[in-house]
């Protein structure tokens, strides 16, 4: 991974739980930061920040309910299993619009129960 967007994405994980608790991103929010992944991609400094943010927040909500509301593989890097995430989010929230507009959590545990349901 870059140097540079690692950094950028430890910053926003080190910023997003003060950012969550104050105010909490609906669905649209979350779509908007992760769909800016090919501007960031390019060079864009604010979409490389957008981006961080996006990837910062779904890690950060796998991380806390893995295991409880869904599954995520054991084993794999972990750069993977995040571009797996925002894979699954993007998909789901694409295909589920008018649930944008609600908190993103509501959108994002469907979309990783159905992407990654565990094996009771």
């Amino acid at each position: 991974m870059n140097h540079k967007l690692s950094l950028w994405l430890t910053i926003c994980l080190l910023a997003l739980p003060l950012r969550t608790s104050a105010l909490e991103e609906v669905g649209t929010e979350i779509l908007n930061t992760c769909l800016s992944e090919r501007q960031a991609l390019i060079g864009d400094p604010t979409a490389a920040i957008r981006y961080g943010l996006c990837l910062g927040y779904l890690k950060g909500i796998a991380d806390t309910l893995n295991g409880t509301e869904f599954c995520l593989p054991e084993t794999g890097e972990t750069a993977i299993i995040t571009q797996r995430l925002k894979q699954a989010y993007v998909s789901y929230a694409l295909e589920h619009k008018n649930a944008l507009r609600k908190p993103a959590i509501q959108t994002l545990v469907p979309a990783l129960k159905n992407t990654f349901p565990c094996s009771r």
